[in-house]
């Protein structure tokens, strides 16, 4: 899961990797003014000409109602034009996430700050709005790039900050299937996300997911933890366990309150055929390419192994079994801020594995069968390959998505689930899609009750090939109807009913129907 929380997502949020808060004694008054307001909040977007140290000019975010320094997310020292496109830009992406943007300004002036704020990870220290063409919330936005340079760093700013954020939800489920009906409380998480600063150099964040199990045994798991280096403005090096850069839902979509609908599509999450995270190194960052953003994620690490039933598990593992290191990445266009194409790759090994003695006890009642079958297999080690594609369209009350990823694992020698030891498995190919489209109704009615509702509709399926027995549990085809009401920007509740079709089951047992509530924020 990630981080909803990345380092290159939106047009300008990816040349950079910080936005820095600066003080404002000095500055002349705003050559463009928007003012945005959603419930009983007021922000105002401002370009300032001239800028303070020398620049040309510069825009400054205010958010008075929230207790929160006067920040400066851009400047230029050679064009105005710089400055007032991404105040568009913001502007434009804040109406996304809910809030009424128009020409104005708070009837305060601005207020010289007295001391000089901390420097504010724009990639961390705030949860993403909801309709960003990325899932990154708007007023994070990153510092564009200052002609190439390495950063600059304010003087009088402290060496280190911390910030806490994070998600939580629960969920009801009513399942209907094969003429019965059954009615649970089926989850309650609770993911805190932390995050230290160390001056303009490091970054280190990391989310933790604590939830109830089947059992009531309370369960912690390590979602992500990794330092990210900012080497350049366009250039930010990430060590560490990783949400994967293949696609766009795990790595931006996957926190509950940031999803439009209760759950991940069919194969996109866990034990799915896009990649969830990896154990290594990864290079990503973002370049102008005259009106285009191009954004790049390059990863190396430990790579997928062979899951229990003999398929692909794409989780990071602390160790390797083989000696390949796994290659993975995505590149992004966005020839328009709210418009964003992108394609992903993964290409490694995965080792065949044999069952242990106590395994084999286990498996089959205590009885000894040989852990090498009489054929003589030995584990083998075998390709891995994956790729994909994405789209998002994110303008006004508009959410609009889709994504496919094709994986392929070679033939391998292997124990699995339910194997007398060693055995050969068939090529095996994965595929997966969903498109999903959401509206919210801020932008066909005034009434401050009806604007809070967005309905969404969503359809994927998922497709195995070259193991029945994964096939039978996992491939489907599900249909999704759902509604949300935005409590606040980032609380929603929502109801969603899903029909799904597993199309390699037998046809008594191959649908079943799921009535879903869920309330979801994020802090």
């Amino acid at each position: 899961m990630h981080q909803y929380i990345t380092n290159t997502r939106h047009k300008g949020v990816l040349l950079a990797s910080t936005a820095v808060v600066f003080s404002l004694p000095g500055l002349a008054a705003a050559q463009t003014n928007h003012l945005c307001t959603a419930w009983n909040v007021e922000r105002s977007i401002e370009v300032v000409t001239p800028g303070d140290d020398g620049a040309l000019c510069q825009v400054v975010y205010r958010k008075p109602d929230e207790g929160v320094a006067n920040q400066t997310l851009w400047r230029s020292n050679r064009s105005v034009a710089f400055c007032e496109d991404k105040a568009q830009a913001l502007a434009t992406r804040l109406s996304a996430a809910g809030f009424e943007c128009t020409q104005g300004e708070l009837p305060a002036q601005i207020t010289p700050v007295s001391s000089v704020a901390p420097v504010e990870k724009a990639i961390a220290v705030t949860p993403p709005q909801p309709q960003t063409a990325a899932s990154v919330n708007p007023e994070t936005a990153q510092a564009a790039p200052l002609g190439g340079k390495l950063y600059n760093r304010s003087s009088g700013v402290g060496d280190t900050s911390w910030h806490l954020a994070g998600y939580a939800d629960t969920t009801f489920i009513a399942t209907s299937a094969q003429g019965e009906t059954n009615a649970e409380f089926s989850s309650a998480r609770f993911n805190p996300v932390f995050h230290f600063q160390y001056k303009d150099l490091v970054l280190l964040e990391a989310e933790l997911e604590v939830s109830l199990d089947e059992d009531g045994e309370t369960e912690v798991e390590l979602e992500y933890t990794q330092a990210d280096i900012f080497l350049h403005d366009n250039a930010t090096l990430v060590v560490g366990k990783f949400l994967s850069p293949v696609g766009q839902f795990q790595e931006r979509l996957h926190p509950t309150w940031v999803n439009r609908l209760s759950n991940a599509p069919a194969g996109f999450g866990h034990d799915g055929v896009q990649p969830a995270s990896e154990l290594g190194a990864m290079l990503r960052g973002g370049i102008s390419v005259g009106s285009t953003i191009v954004t790049y994620s390059v990863a190396v690490g430990n790579g997928p192994r062979v899951s229990h039933e003999g398929g692909v598990s794409f989780e990071a593992v602390a160790g390797d079994d083989n000696s390949n290191k796994a290659v993975s990445g995505r590149i992004g266009f966005l020839p328009l801020p709210y418009l964003e194409v992108g394609a992903s790759f993964l290409v490694g090994d995965v080792t065949g594995v044999e069952v242990t003695e106590e395994e084999n006890a286990d498996d089959h009642g205590g009885a000894e069968p040989p852990l090498i079958d009489d054929m003589g297999f030995a584990p083998s080690t075998a390709n891995v390959s994956l790729w994909g594609a994405d789209a998002a369209y994110t303008r006004g009350p508009w959410d609009v998505r889709a994504e496919y990823l094709n994986a392929t694992r070679d033939a391998i020698a292997t124990a699995y689930e339910g194997s007398m030891g060693v055995g050969l498995l068939p090529k095996l190919e994965m595929e997966a899609w969903y498109a999903q489209i959401a509206y919210r109704l801020s932008d066909i009615t005034d009434n401050k009750t009806l604007q809070k509702f967005e309905p969404v509709v969503r359809y994927g399926e998922f497709r195995i090939t070259g193991l029945d027995e994964l096939a039978e549990e996992a491939a489907e085809e599900r249909f999704s109807v759902g509604l949300n009401y935005w409590i606040a920007p980032s609380i929603v509740a929502r109801g969603v009913a899903e029909w799904r079709d597993f199309t390699d089951r037998p046809a008594d047992v191959s649908s079943e129907t799921r009535y879903i509530l869920q309330l979801a924020y994020g802090f």
